[in-house]
């Protein structure tokens, strides 16, 4: 799938459809964020529209008008899209450079225990 960036509305809709277990419909995402965000079922049927058309949804028609909607792609590999796209774009593909933006001040000492140990673990993974 090409790269393609999810408007707010749209990440929060397939953020919330990840959180489900397919199949998930119009219904569902209105009875929970429609009615939330004070959405009428027309804004929920044309953002899941969109994401169909997008590659991010495929439908299936159920009984009725009623239509079944599974992701296409998992939440995991959207946030690995989004990732390497920032990275790439604000950093030219240094992860040095992703780091020290993030400042030491706002890693807690755990923060940067995960990280070492992620690195320990990368540097192994890559010497075998």
């Amino acid at each position: 799938m090409k790269s393609q960036r999810l408007p707010d509305t749209e990440f929060e809709i397939m953020d919330y459809i990840w959180s489900l277990t397919p199949p998930v419909t119009t219904s569902m995402v209105m009875e929970k964020l429609g009615k939330e965000r004070g959405w009428k079922i027309q804004t929920v049927v044309t953002l899941f529209g969109r994401l169909t058309e997008r590659g991010f949804l495929r439908v299936e028609r159920g009984s009725g008008r009623e239509r079944a909607f599974y992701p296409i792609i998992s939440r995991e590999e959207y946030l690995r899209m989004e990732t390497e796209t920032f990275v790439e774009r604000y950093h030219k593909n240094s992860f040095s450079s992703l780091l020290a933006a993030l400042s030491s001040d706002r890693l807690s000492d755990n923060d940067l225990d995960e990280l070492s140990q992620w690195l320990n673990s990368m540097k192994e993974g890559h010497n075998q």
